[in-house]
């Protein structure tokens, strides 16, 4: 079942609303397209908790 979600977008600082999906028992993070930045933010599919981009690693990162 589908679970809307309300979080605030840590580029614009706006309250954003969205919908995670079910979530798979292997998977803890969900990737939501943020409409006021249009960037993927990955939120806790159990808290509906914000990763925060500090923690992500450089944009600039390459494997």
């Amino acid at each position: 079942m589908d679970c809307p979600i309300t979080f605030r977008c840590p580029q614009t600082g706006s309250e954003v609303d969205a919908i995670l999906r079910q979530p798979k028992e292997d998977c803890r993070f969900e990737t939501v397209t943020c409409p006021a930045c249009t960037r993927l933010h990955f939120i806790h599919t159990m808290t509906g908790a914000l990763i925060p981009p500090t923690l992500l690693g450089p944009a600039n990162w390459t494997p």
